[in-house]
């Protein structure tokens, strides 16, 4: 008898610990800037989706693994969001999703970094990410990073003196 109470409190014990680890992104926004020949051209991918945890008091126990669809890319310009879409540039046919998954997750200085690998078409190299993160009220994190990729890294485009190569991307999430 006692055996099997000893049973039932380790597996309440281990649902709750998995539960309370189980995090998932529950809004957010995917924005990106990359000057051109005739200003800045300002755009949009949906919300990153995926798992996330963050606990600033265990960064070890911290991973991202987010996904954002290549072909949500929005720069309120129809011919232009076509042409990024066809395989000159993100390829969504072939390769429909953005993924970032974290390898390590520190602090340094003010703000964290995450360290992982960042996949865009058929490219995968290791980046750091910084990110603010910030507790709400109700428990979830609002997190954010902006950072600069060199979008000929990833074979999104070729070079071209019209078109800058490095891109100015901001993601924001709420996670919970």
């Amino acid at each position: 008898m006692k055996f099997k109470f000893a049973v039932l409190i380790f597996a309440v014990l281990a649902f709750y610990q998995a539960h309370a680890q189980t995090s998932k992104v529950v809004s957010g926004s995917t924005d990106f800037s990359v000057k051109f020949i005739l200003g800045t051209c300002k755009g949009t991918f949906d919300a990153p989706k995926g798992g996330a945890i963050f606990d600033p008091n265990n960064l070890n126990a911290s991973a991202f693994n987010l996904t954002i669809a290549a072909n949500s890319f929005k720069t309120n310009s129809d011919g232009r969001d076509k042409d990024m879409k066809s395989d000159k540039y993100f390829d969504v046919a072939k390769y429909p999703n953005i993924h970032f998954k974290s390898s390590k997750v520190e602090k340094k200085g003010d703000q964290y970094q995450a360290i992982g690998t960042l996949t865009i078409r058929d490219v995968s190299k290791t980046v750091t990410l910084p990110f603010d993160a910030k507790k709400n009220a109700d428990g979830s994190y609002a997190v954010s990073s902006t950072f600069e990729i060199n979008r000929l890294d990833y074979k999104v485009g070729e070079s071209n003196w019209k078109l800058k190569d490095v891109v100015t991307v901001t993601i924001k999430a709420v996670i919970n």
